[in-house]
């Protein structure tokens, strides 16, 4: 299935809020996903991990455990970028979701013994274009993104959901 960058972002973005990822998050996911559509798959395994409380510790630099990729990259990106000296992410297996996220936001990363170690890195340029997906992948974004839908209900109507009558073209 042949898909435009935007739809493709798009509909990661609606993914992503469906199993409760902060937009920003979801945001950064969904452009570093769109940039990198080879890391689908990965993001699809992560997907499917519930989100769990992650562990932080700033006592010499930032040290994470029981990260999610998908929410907690961001974190230590920013750590990493703004001049923290050590940032790692513990127990994790370097794949190309994070290879993407990486690249979306100028960081290098390196794994050792299955943890992730983060630091600042040159900002590369990213290429939107068009892509050919797997159409068992994009149907799996779509069920995800639909966990956003709002029921399709009289009383869901009367709360404002839907197109309108002014809506009609």
């Amino acid at each position: 299935m042949n898909v435009s960058s935007n739809e493709l972002q798009m509909t990661v973005l609606k993914a992503c809020r469906g199993v409760g990822l902060p937009i920003a998050q979801a945001q950064e996911v969904a452009a570093a996903v769109a940039a990198s559509p080879q890391a689908i798959p990965d993001f699809l395994i992560h997907l499917n991990d519930p989100l769990k409380k992650a562990d932080f510790d700033f006592t010499n630099g930032l040290e994470v455990k029981n990260a999610s990729v998908l929410r907690d990259f961001s974190v230590c990106a920013d750590a990493a970028l703004y001049g923290t000296s050590l940032v790692i992410i513990h127990d994790i297996d370097k794949c190309e979701l994070i290879t993407a996220l990486a690249k979306y936001r100028g960081v290098t990363v390196n794994i050792q013994s299955n943890d992730l170690s983060i630091s600042a890195g040159i900002m590369s340029e990213l290429s939107f274009e068009r892509c050919n997906l797997n159409i068992e992948e994009w149907t799996a974004i779509g069920n995800y993104a639909a966990l956003t839908y709002v029921p399709e209900t009289d009383q869901s109507r009367l709360d404002g959901a839907g197109a309108g009558l002014s809506d009609n073209d």
